[in-house]
């Protein structure tokens, strides 16, 4: 018999992954920031007025894109350039992860607490159409996250905004 499920409105089953979805929203808004400053310093532009063009730009991926094409024309002996880039880089990977996250079904089974996100754009045949989602793992990712953004961060010798 195959298992059933059903959309969920909240993560009440399961309070432990409920904290840590929590916790990634709040890492990915520091990576953002940290991103934000790493714009500012490419392009040599006050922290403010960074942020009035980085929120413009639609997407993470367009952000992510448009930093690293200025990266290409950064003249700079002040700063590791190659490591910036790569950094900003490895931070951009992990954002897949979030929006299968963010965009994804959540689903819980029936017959017990697992909890799965369905991807109805994957083929319904491919076993990656759905997934189970542990806390664990979304921790995981916040620790991976968190450390791409500090490393950026400190490449980038910019002060994390504060208001």
């Amino acid at each position: 018999m195959a298992a059933s499920y059903s959309s969920l409105r909240d993560l009440s089953r399961d309070p432990d992954l409920a904290v840590a979805i929590g916790n990634m929203v709040v890492v990915w808004a520091y990576a953002e920031t940290v991103m934000l400053s790493a714009l500012a310093r490419v392009s040599s532009m006050r922290l403010n007025m960074a942020m009035v063009g980085y929120y413009r730009i639609p997407t993470f991926e367009a952000r992510t894109k448009f930093i690293l094409s200025l990266c290409t024309e950064w003249d700079t002996s002040e700063f590791d350039k190659a490591a910036i880039e790569q950094a900003i880089q490895k931070l951009a990977k992990l954002a897949s992860t979030r929006n299968h996250w963010v965009h994804g079904d959540w689903c819980g089974s029936k017959d017990d607490k697992t909890v799965v996100i369905f991807d109805h754009r994957a083929d319904p045949a491919s076993l990656a159409r759905r997934k189970v989602v542990k806390a664990n793992d979304v921790r995981h990712h916040c620790d991976t996250v968190r450390s791409r953004a500090d490393e950026l961060n400190e490449l980038i010798q910019i002060e994390t905004l504060s208001i």
